[in-house]
């Protein structure tokens, strides 16, 4: 028998399957509900509804398990997070309320009610403790072991489940940090430890201090979450070594390893799905891609411009910023379970509440009473009640109009189909305008972009944004409900190593870089043995981070992977130069660069999934029934053509108004606009002007 690769990525509302066998690259897909109050449950569920559909899938011939989620993303949106304590140094408890000067900014401007993010680690939990490492990695003054005791003590009594250790320097001298470690450890045995200089060694306070607390935050969360999900897929039968999970940064890293960085898999979910949209681009020649991934809890949007996905260390996760490298993705609280309310000043609003999977949406019949954006899609008949999901899953589409009516409809004086539409506008113009601020600031022109619409609910909602903001084409992947699943077959495994080290570039003596290089590159060597990989055949790559006096960031610059020598130093000032052009338009040839960070970026190549070319179609497929849709662009339902997916080919062609229905997904093609199926399967709709 040949051999299975599982990717199952669990999300708000659906947790997502595919296998591909590595003999043929057969893909076979499926869909089940996720369960919030057991995320692991879904998991498996997947699983066995994929070996239940397609029984020449056994357990024993799955020999590589990726998985993606928004478990750490949802406890950071949803408030849901474990409760968490702070120990601090002493003078410092106000750093974390500052939030970095954090000030409105787009259209949080206009947003009378705006207030600056509240912090994960309330004062309450803070506790100040003596002692100093100074900017030099000396010990300035002895750790206060019994403040860190009776802090430890308070925290304990408080109920905290989790604690983050943040104190100054600790980057370049972590001894303080580890002693309150051993502390906290013998007071409170139970509680999970963030430490700064394990979770991010890396110089800024603000930002380490930051992205500790989220990690503290979310840490036991995730990591009784994966502990969970090992435990459940070896009980179905999965006996491989290879689980891994999806990092933010776009690699894969074994769940063992990832249960001591939760940080890491905050955007875990939302990243395979740029890396799969970065690979459709190259394979169908659209360099210039804006992702568009509709679930049920978010919507996430990343630019890939000329083939590449930007990354970040200057992420923010539902107004929590965070350094851990990441892929530079804008999470809106926008999907398919969205929650439509009538805001304090009398307006209709989207979100971000979301209904979740349960109860859901009101048309679930799961008890879910407020109207979202899937009731408002039911409504005006872009969705299937009796085809959802294939018809696997039962809708009411009765709940649905009631709950609109009682909640939307009435109290603003509207007709049921305005209310519906409404929700569509606020929650299509929110998701505009988080497109908008992210080709923004990046200077980039909408018009020359393609939008990726993928998710649940990308293709539904994909056409109007698209014609909202100017964008000419919208591709909806062959499997769009199942693409973040796919991205999880598509990306290697791959980790980043770091350690800060402020010097000028002339004044760092090579023998001493070369000393932080070799040891961050043996640690990448035994965590690929960790991960089953040989690790001989793991491609090492040296990076400087690099940036002029007196500039607040740096940029990052691959080095030559030899040993470095003092008469390198002048070609990697050189490419630093025409890096720094390349990104800013501008270079200070006159100046010598510092380094602010040495790094080392492991990869481990894994086999991945690629497109199959589609048969050729008949070129005028026909609708498998109609139905009545409203539209904006019309008054009143029209009858409206409903096409099967699955009996589509290469080279047909459908003019809207259309729906295009699938197991994962439903696309809608409006009035005017112009759809067709290209060679890999994907539809390509041009949008009219």
């Amino acid at each position: 028998m040949s051999g299975w690769r599982v990717g199952i990525d669990i999300g708000g509302t659906f947790t997502d399957v595919v296998g591909m066998e590595i003999e043929t690259g057969k893909i076979l897909v499926t869909k089940v509900p996720s369960i919030p109050a057991d995320p692991s449950r879904a998991v498996a569920a997947g699983l066995e509804s994929l070996m239940e559909h397609h029984p020449q899938i056994r357990p024993e011939d799955i020999d590589f398990f990726a998985h993606g989620t928004t478990v750490a993303t949802n406890a950071a949106i949803e408030g849901k997070g474990a409760k968490a304590g702070l120990l601090i140094n002493k003078g410092f408890r106000a750093l974390y309320d500052m939030r970095g000067g954090n000030r409105p900014m787009g259209p949080d401007l206009i947003d009378t009610h705006w207030n600056k993010p509240v912090g994960l680690i309330p004062q309450k939990m803070t506790h100040e403790i003596g002692g100093r490492i100074g900017f030099d990695g000396a010990e300035l003054e002895p750790l206060d072991e019994e403040a860190v005791r009776k802090g430890v003590r308070a925290l304990r009594d408080a109920g905290a489940k989790s604690i983050a250790v943040c104190y100054l320097f600790s980057f370049l001298n972590p001894r303080h940090e580890q002693r309150t470690a051993e502390i906290i450890r013998e007071e409170h045995p139970e509680a999970r430890v963030s430490l700064s200089s394990v979770v991010l060694p890396l110089i800024r306070e603000y930002l380490r201090l930051s992205t500790t607390a989220l990690d503290a935050y979310v840490g036991p969360v995730v990591a009784t979450y994966l502990r969970a999900i090992t435990g459940r897929l070896r009980d179905i039968g999965l006996k491989t070594r290879r689980l891994f999970i999806m990092q933010s940064s776009g690699g894969l890293m074994q769940i063992d390893i990832a249960t001591e960085y939760p940080n890491q898999t905050l955007l875990s979910g939302p990243a395979a799905g740029v890396v799969f949209a970065a690979g459709l681009g190259e394979l169908i020649s659209e360099p210039n891609i804006v992702t568009f991934d509709v679930g049920g809890t978010s919507t996430d949007i990343s630019v890939i411009y000329k083939n590449t996905y930007q990354e970040t260390r200057l992420g923010r996760i539902h107004d929590q910023d965070i350094g851990t490298p990441m892929i530079q993705i804008r999470a809106l609280g926008a999907g398919g379970g969205t929650i439509a309310h009538i805001g304090p000043d009398g307006l209709l609003k989207g979100g971000p509440q979301s209904a979740g999977a349960d109860p859901g949406p009101a048309c679930y019949d799961h008890g879910g009473e407020n109207p979202t954006v899937t009731d408002a899609n039911i409504v005006l008949g872009y969705l299937n009640p009796k085809n959802f999901i294939g018809g696997r899953f039962k809708i009411v589409p009765e709940l649905a109009e009631k709950a609109i009516i009682e909640k939307i409809a009435k109290p603003l004086g509207l007709t049921l189909h305005q209310a519906a539409l409404g929700i569509i506008r606020v929650v299509c113009t929110n998701m505009e305008v988080g497109l908008r601020l992210s080709f923004v600031e990046r200077g980039l022109d909408a018009r020359n972009f393609a939008l990726l619409a993928f998710g649940g609910g990308g293709p539904v909602l994909g056409t109007r944004v698209a014609k909202d903001m100017g964008i000419r084409r919208v591709i909806v992947p062959p499997y769009p409900g199942i693409s973040c699943a796919m991205g999880l077959l598509q990306t290697d495994v791959k980790h980043y190593y770091m350690q800060s080290r402020m010097i000028s570039l002339t004044k760092a003596p090579a023998d001493e870089l070369n000393a932080i290089f070799t040891q961050l590159e043996e640690r990448a060597r035994r965590e690929a043995v960790q991960e089953g990989f040989d690790p001989a055949t793991i491609k090492l790559q040296r990076q400087l981070d690099l940036r002029y006096p007196f500039q607040g960031y740096e940029l990052t610059l691959d080095c030559q992977n030899e040993p470095l020598r003092d008469t390198d130093k002048g070609k990697i000032r050189a490419d630093f130069d025409q890096l720094h052009k390349e990104v800013y338009g501008t270079a200070a040839t006159g100046e010598i660069p510092d380094i602010v960070n040495v790094r080392v970026m492991s990869v481990a190549e894994v086999a991945k999934l690629g497109l199959p070319e589609l048969a050729r179609g008949k070129g005028n497929p026909q609708p498998v029934s109609r139905r009545p849709v409203l539209f904006e662009e019309r008054e009143g339902y029209i009858d409206t053509p409903i096409y099967d997916r699955a009996t589509l080919g290469a080279g047909d062609a459908i003019t809207g108004p259309a729906v295009i229905e699938q197991l994962d997904s439903t696309t809608v093609v409006l009035p005017g606009q112009k759809a067709f199926v290209e060679k890999y399967g994907n539809i390509i709709i041009e949008i009219a002007p």
